[in-house]
């Protein structure tokens, strides 16, 4: 217990006790591992890229920064509280490098605490609120965010206000009291981003510069909990996040002093990304409108506190899982994340797909003329019609589908029909439908038989 016996039995700090009893140190309990992970690095533990996060027998919560090596220690009695109330456990953990935020849980019994040591002499225990420790090797910081923690210097220890830090480091053999560097306050650009299946959402966000910060942790997760899903570091207080599906991200940022002390992170941004599941057969305009068929409905991805509402309406309600056109008409849809006032507009249109159907010459005899088929494709919404439209016509003869050769340039295609092989006269009809079967365009043609003399001169 070489720990135990480096400090003094008896300690006056204000008018509390701080005794360590060398002879009744607690046994090492299991730590539960909420999140993240933590390999075995020599003799110590390294924290995974996500980091790694562990509740402490007792209630106490503490995070360590990814790549943090670090120990858990037997645990020592301490008598942090007034002559004859209880001892308090202490939980000890070793920073050997990186970073550790303890949380102590606000309870009346079984009072727990955390000691933290890094390579030097500056040590502390974290009994109340919230607390960070870190080391880089000569330098070691402990810093109190929220309640006072104890901070030994060798074996002087004294009481650290919150929102203030001390940093054992060549420059500052004392460690003077110092303020923690203050949390950023991050925008970003947008609240809600609408994503199409075929990309994924972006979005920068911005915060406010920090006063003695060097560097910014930046953290991106999923709204309810969990690991981070992307982490950064950046020395301009700015960030793009990209590669992003459907769902809602909350957005925090810490700033960080030249010792590698962080700030509390930043207030709580939430920023949602919205997909559209836009069904078989509709089409995303060039300009961002969703053409749908009388029928169709396009799905919301990820709409949950997600708010909606029509044309120039000022009533906002949930956004429902699906949105259609209104009517069978043009369809102006707001949306917006709960508790904001950005808004993010789509607009549904019919779909405006339409066919010229031409099946010519107009007066026709088989076998003596040929018989052709063109379609021209257009827009009754004035948009150009990519040439990649899937259309599907078909000719019938008598009612008998017939299997011709279509040929495609552009919007326009061109089919000859072979002559009757059935007794005439016979009717010719040709249709176009677009991938759902709907009917794009038609036209018909009666033929004729020709006479026996323009037959034959048509045989030759």
């Amino acid at each position: 217990m070489r720990l135990v016996r480096s400090f003094s039995s008896l300690i006056l700090i204000g008018a509390a006790l701080f005794v360590v009893r060398p002879g009744h140190s607690a046994p090492v309990t299991q730590d539960h591992l909420l999140s993240g992970a933590a390999s075995p690095k020599d003799a110590y533990l390294e924290a995974s890229a996500s980091g790694a996060r562990y509740e402490l027998r007792g209630g106490a919560v503490v995070e360590l920064s990814p790549g943090t090596t670090f120990a858990f220690e037997p645990s020592i009695r301490l008598k942090l509280r007034k002559p004859g109330d209880p001892d308090t456990i202490a939980r000890s953990v070793r920073v050997v490098s990186g970073r550790a935020e303890v949380q102590i849980p606000d309870r009346v019994k079984d009072q727990t605490a955390v000691l933290l040591r890094g390579p030097g002499k500056l040590s502390a225990v974290a009994k109340e609120g919230t607390a960070a420790f870190a080391t880089d090797g000569d330098r070691t910081t402990a810093a109190s965010r929220v309640g006072e923690m104890l901070v030994g210097l060798g074996n002087e220890w004294k009481p650290l206000k919150a929102g203030f830090a001390r940093t054992l480091a060549p420059e500052d053999p004392a460690a003077q009291p110092r303020p923690i560097p203050a949390a950023p306050q991050v925008t970003p650009d947008h609240r809600l981003v609408v994503i199409s299946p075929e990309e994924p959402g972006h979005f920068t966000a911005t915060w406010s510069a920090v006063k003695d910060a060097a560097t910014y942790e930046t953290s991106l997760a999923r709204e309810g909990g969990g690991a981070p899903v992307q982490v950064g570091t950046t020395s301009e207080p700015r960030t793009a996040f990209a590669g992003l599906p459907a769902g809602a991200y909350g957005v925090s940022v810490r700033a960080v002093d030249r010792y590698g002390l962080a700030s509390s992170a930043s207030a709580p941004v939430t920023v949602q990304i919205l997909g559209l599941d836009v069904p078989d057969g509709a089409t995303v305009a060039p300009d961002g409108a969703i053409e749908l068929g009388r029928e169709q409905r396009v799905g919301l991805v990820g709409a949950k506190g997600l708010e909606v509402s029509y044309g120039s309406s000022s009533v906002f309600v949930s956004a429902p899982a699906t949105l259609g056109l209104a009517h069978g008409a043009a369809t102006l849809v707001r949306l917006r994340a709960a508790g904001t006032t950005e808004e993010t507009a789509l607009r549904l249109e019919p779909k405006g797909l339409r066919a010229t159907v031409a099946i010519g010459p107009k007066i026709a005899r088989w076998p003596a003329d040929r018989v052709v088929v063109d379609v021209d494709l257009y827009d009754t919404n004035g948009r150009p019609v990519p040439e990649s439209t899937k259309v599907l016509p078909s000719v019938t003869v008598n009612l008998e589908k017939v299997d011709v050769s279509w040929t495609r340039k552009g919007t326009t295609l061109h089919a000859m029909l072979p002559a009757g092989a059935s007794p005439g006269p016979w009717v010719v009809r040709a249709e176009v439908t677009d991938e759902r079967g709907e009917l794009l365009g038609r036209d018909f043609l009666e033929v004729a038989p020709a006479s026996a003399r323009e037959g034959a001169t048509a045989s030759r």
